[in-house]
């Protein structure tokens, strides 16, 4: 298994192999002290068939009728195999296992420390492992439990622990061939009722990789065949499961500036395999909002026909903390227990495709179902949390309810706050009413918008419509239509305006300048293949020209709005098409409810072609084309370099207006943009011909590791290029002529600290020609990767 998906982006499987007719439960104890065995191994003893006890030393099996050896061990602890008739629908039998005579804790070592040793013969076991093992399949149960602050505790919750947000598991049929080929298929699932859309996945993380891959992470194993140049090793102890000496070994990272893993691996004597694993990533190893993640995993032996015997997972816990905005905090468990291993077996034909995940149809099971085939019993906090998560989610679809930014109407229909109220110097005061149907990844979404300008006395509105169609979600059509107020040379967004609404309030300072326009739009978009995308679009727009109406302020009343240019006022009728062609490898996810999800599994760049005409054969004002191409991407080469890049041109060729000029992108508060320019304003430079490199390199956070305040900020590097030009008929033709094309190629530079509060970032940026009297320098915040 080559890839771990960060824990909570939610999808993949489990099952079981033996038709379960009855339960035999009960708990495992230490036979001298009482205490429960958390996490003991439970098996039959001629089947792969088996699970483990839980954290309180609970354990559940469903077996039909018969006579069974069943296996009960633990690491320090001998085996006790106990022989039981199965006879009845519910038998309790509880286990007691003795310690092992064999522990020591403390090892005095002169020279080469013996932990070196043993990792060189497990290196040894690993490649002889990888070499013999081709192919297998197996069962997993999988349980999530997501914890927030944002949920509330109540009394079963245990001390230290968050509120219950959210509950997932699964049974899952999965299948692995040689060298990095899987396939999982969801049998059953069951998720509370405020998920929308997920399921549990068996997160078993082969420490005989030579890298373990966490989001766009890759963390050396701690057999890894290099593993001496990032780990040391010391032997802390010696434990035993019967007669054979399991070793305790720490693993130590050499660099904590790279990501790396430290905690204890068990190896087990003679045979060098892997018995447990309990590790934790470094911090340099920790992304996405995380600041824990830690992996606990037990091996067991298992056989294929000819009798060649492998060590393979058998129960996984995965533990993750984290938080957001500096305020939620979140917690995640993850466990997974794994059965009923059939080792170098063939797959059935076919079971290797395009799809990594199948979600059986009838995959959704009620609780009565997880009461009689669930290998981890619910807890009292988890059993009362899919309640009352059930009622509070069942009040919420017939009731009002509010999100980050949303009333919601029930399941279905919402309202964007940020959308109710704007402040800008052409309209003034902005009074709104939206209305939204549907989530951005629905097939139906709908939106409706009416709002006023008290200042420039205008009713505008935008209705827009999108359905996408097919199985696949391959073909999208959507249909708009609008009188409303544009921003010149910017892409609107929510956060943009707020912002903007803020500064105009109490700074008098209108980050952008405005226009009007009305009219309708419709596009077809057509995913032909995952690697090709056509898009098409026909638009007719009026354009007019808009003024300052307000002279508003809290404060700086003394100042004045900066005028709005005028734009060439025209109607415009166009057709445009796009073609994106992605050369990565795709893989999918099949829902099971006539959904397909696909992603990418590999990190080539990806080319965009597009082609616009506005003529006079379609009753178009003006006369012009716009051709454009860009090829934008993202690859990690090593833990200092993350680079990501765009380059592109645009080229408009006959008579262009000038609110139709190219111009550059540059970030707002709300970066919802692959790459932006940081040095320059808006519409600053402008042209009918336009060329530009985008660069940035993501160098992590090595430089401050050791500063507590700033250790999880990165450290963003980019370098930005762009040329425009305009023709001298295309400078007579616009209304407004304070602009500039730039002299020869622009050129800026700085840095970034990411990761501020998980979403914040802030840039430094320095020009480094086109120089302009007194911003030359630009310090900004904004949102990163948010497109509302």
């Amino acid at each position: 298994m080559k890839k771990v998906l960060t824990i909570f982006i939610v999808f993949l499987l489990t099952g079981i192999g033996i038709a379960q007719n009855n339960t035999l439960s009960g708990v495992v104890r230490d036979d001298n002290s009482g205490e429960v065995l958390s996490f003991a191994t439970v098996k039959l003893t001629d089947s792969s068939y088996g699970t483990s006890t839980d954290k309180n030393g609970f354990y559940i099996l469903h077996l039909r009728n018969g006579k069974y050896n069943i296996a009960f061990s633990h690491i320090g602890y001998n085996t006790k195999v106990m022989e039981i008739v199965i006879d009845n629908p519910d038998i309790v039998l509880n286990v007691l296992l003795t310690p092992s005579s064999i522990f020591t804790e403390e090892i005095e070592v002169y020279g080469e420390d013996p932990a070196y040793g043993i990792i060189r013969k497990a290196i040894e076991y690993k490649k002889a492992f990888k070499k013999d093992l081709k192919e297998y399949d197996y069962d997993a149960y999988s349980k999530f439990v997501i914890r927030s602050n944002i949920a509330k505790k109540d009394s079963l919750t245990g001390k230290g622990r968050l509120g219950i947000l959210g509950l997932l598991e699964s049974e899952t049929k999965g299948y692995f061939r040689a060298p990095d080929e899987e396939k999982l298929i969801v049998k059953a699932k069951r998720e509370s009722e405020n998920i929308i859309k997920g399921f549990a996945i068996p997160l078993i993380v082969n420490f005989y990789d030579e890298e373990i891959v966490i989001g766009d992470l890759k963390i050396p194993g701690p057999v890894s065949d290099d593993a001496f140049d990032y780990y040391e090793y010391k032997l802390r102890g010696t434990t035993s499961i019967d007669s054979i000496a399991i070793y305790k070994i720490e693993v130590i990272n050499i660099s904590e500036i790279k990501p790396r893993f430290r905690g204890f691996v068990y190896i087990l004597d003679s045979l060098w395999a892997l018995k447990k694993t309990d590790l934790t990533t470094n911090e340099s190893a920790m992304t996405g909002g995380f600041e824990n993640l830690n992996f606990v995993q037990k091996f067991h032996s298992y056989k294929d026909r000819s009798g060649k015997e492998f060590y393979l997972p058998t129960d996984i816990q995965i533990y993750a903390e984290g938080s957001a905005l500096g305020l939620i905090k979140i917690q995640g468990e993850a466990l997974t227990i794994v059965s009923n291993y059939f080792l170098n077996e063939k797959a059935p034909p076919g079971i290797f495709d395009e799809f990594v995940v199948k979600v059986m149809p009838d995959s959704k099971k009620d609780s009565t179902y997880w009461v009689n085939n669930q290998l981890i019993k619910n807890s009292d906090e988890e059993l009362n949390s899919y309640r009352k998560i059930e009622e509070e989610s069942k009040k919420r679809k017939k009731s009002i309810s509010f999100g980050i930014s949303t009333i919601n109407y029930g399941e279905k229909f919402k309202t964007d706050i940020l959308d109710l109220y704007k402040f800008n110097k052409t309209e003034g005061n902005n009074l709104g009413l939206n209305l939204i149907y549907g989530n951005s990844f629905d097939r139906i979404y709908a939106y409706g918008k009416y709002n006023y300008g008290f200042s420039d006395k205008k009713l505008k509105y935008e209705l827009s419509g999108r359905i996408r169609l097919f199985y696949d979600n391959s073909l999208t059509l959507r249909a708009d239509v609008f009188r409303k107020l544009n921003t010149l040379f910017f892409i609107q967004t929510d956060l943009n305006l707020f912002a903007n609404t803020l500064s105009s309030l109490f700074y008098k300072e209108d980050f952008y300048d405005y226009y009007y326009s009305n009219g309708f739009a419709l596009s077809v978009s057509k995913r032909i293949i995952p690697q090709l995308n056509l898009s098409i679009e026909y638009i007719q727009e009026k354009s007019n020209s808009a003024v300052v109406n307000t002279d508003f302020s809290f404060f700086n009343k003394a100042k004045s709005f900066d005028a709005n240019p005028p734009v060439n006022e025209y109607f415009r009728s166009a057709v445009s098409t796009k073609l994106t062609v992605d050369p990565n490898d795709f893989r999918a996810i099949d829902w099971g409810d006539g959904e397909i999800s696909r992603f990418k599994i590999t990190g080539f760049p990806v080319l965009n072609f597009g082609f616009d005409y506005s003529g006079k054969r379609i009753n178009s004002g003006y006369e012009f084309r716009t051709f454009s191409a860009d090829l934008t991407g993202s690859n990690k080469i090593s833990h200092f370099a993350n680079i990501s890049y765009k380059a592109g041109t645009i080229i408009k060729t006959g008579e262009v207006p000038y609110q139709n000029l190219a111009y550059f992108n540059v970030a707002g508060f709300s970066n919802s943009l692959y790459l932006n320019f940081y040095g320059m304003n808006n519409g600053e430079f402008l042209g009918n011909k336009l060329y530009y490199v985008n660069l940035e390199n993501n160098f992590g956070r090595w430089l401050w590791k050791d500063i507590s305040i700033i250790k999880n900020l990165d450290l963003i590097g980019f370098l930005n290029a762009g040329k425009s030009e305009i023709s001298e008929s295309n400078y007579n033709i616009a209304a407004y002529k304070n602009f500039s094309e730039t002299d020869k190629w622009y050129f800026e530079t700085g840095f970034g600290l990411g990761n501020i509060l998980s979403v914040f970032r802030l840039n430094f940026a320095w020009r480094l020609n086109n120089f302009k009297d007194g911003n030359n320098f630009k310090i900004l915040l904004f949102v990163n990767n948010l497109a509302f």
